[in-house]
């Protein structure tokens, strides 16, 4: 009896971790953009990407100066590349 007890207890917590593996996986920049995980550019290139595939799902054309107002010029071509990168992949 107390064999199937340990077997249960030891098969529920198995199945209770198998939903806590973090996914690390990005979805957002490729992996060949060769950006700083964290930093202004990638900040900037993923909402870029995140407003391209958005455009691009929503049958829109490839204009990501109808964001000027949500980034800063200085970053403008990572927000530029992301948004054509992600349109393009999600037409």
């Amino acid at each position: 009896m107390k064999n199937r007890f340990v077997l249960a207890t030891t098969i529920l917590a198995a199945i209770l971790l198998a939903g806590c593996v973090e996914d690390t996986v990005s979805t957002n920049a490729p992996p060949q953009s060769g950006l700083t995980p964290g930093s202004n550019e990638q900040a900037y290139f993923d909402d870029g990407c995140v407003a391209g595939t958005s455009d691009a799902r929503a049958s829109m054309s490839s204009v990501y100066e109808r964001y000027a107002d949500q980034y800063d010029t200085r970053f403008e071509p990572y927000f530029r590349q992301g948004y054509q990168a992600c349109w393009a992949a999600n037409r």
